[in-house]
């Protein structure tokens, strides 16, 4: 489980799917998400978390109140590229469910997970432009950059609208002010590197000034 200041990411679990399957349909963030299908079921949604479970590219996992341990959104990673270090994430949010910076809070979790846990080096995502929310938590607020702009590439309330394609490297995350904080959040405070002892040294001066006379020596070395 991951704590932050003011929501828990855990794992998706069975008894999640009622919410995951009113969060899939509500109108606020059918708008806004990049993806589309036909309005799921509970039934669809039970399909959809075996599969997820069989899936090693993906890691599903459920934002949560830290107080209760009720759903109210979903994010993980999807599309996992051990080779290449890379991987897609989203955060969905039901509305109305969650204080404000929730969002920022998911973000910066999964980021510090994905970087100093999993071992990731570059996260990617697509934001719809109309989608201010989105904008302002990755790209503001986490550190995300726009690296690209598709063109009339997704169908919404019968208009054509462009995707911009964002994306964040770990230097980038860990050059936030906040990144300290996130990362002990998740991987715990950061091991301190014992410091060595200094080497001995003789203080007895006459044995260092001494002539050499073996015999003498000898008996100092075994005193």
């Amino acid at each position: 489980m991951l704590n932050g200041r003011l929501v828990t990411v855990r794992p998706t679990r069975a008894d999640d799917l009622d919410f995951l399957a009113e969060l899939a349909v509500a109108d606020g963030v059918r708008h806004n998400v990049v993806g589309w299908d036909w309005p799921v079921s509970r039934d669809g949604q039970e399909d959809w978390f075996r599969q997820s479970l069989r899936d090693p590219r993906v890691r599903r996992l459920t934002v949560a109140d830290p107080a209760t341990d009720r759903p109210v959104g979903l994010t993980g990673l999807w599309e996992v590229d051990w080779h290449n270090g890379t991987a897609l994430t989203a955060t969905k949010l039901m509305p109305g469910a969650t204080p404000r910076g929730a969002g920022t809070d998911s973000i910066m979790l999964i980021m510090a997970w994905a970087f100093h846990e999993v071992g990731l080096r570059r996260l990617h995502s697509t934001i719809l432009p109309f989608n201010a929310a989105s904008l302002g938590a990755y790209v503001r607020k986490c550190g995300w950059r726009v690296e690209g702009r598709d063109r009339e590439a997704v169908f919404r309330r019968g208009e054509w609208h462009d995707l911009l394609r964002v994306a964040v490297l770990r230097r980038e995350f860990d050059a936030l002010p906040d990144a300290e904080e996130y990362v002990e959040r998740v991987c715990g405070p950061r091991i301190g590197v014992p410091a060595q002892p200094e080497p001995a040294h003789s203080t007895n001066a006459s044995v260092q000034s001494a002539p050499e006379r073996p015999e003498r020596a000898s008996s100092i070395a075994t005193a």
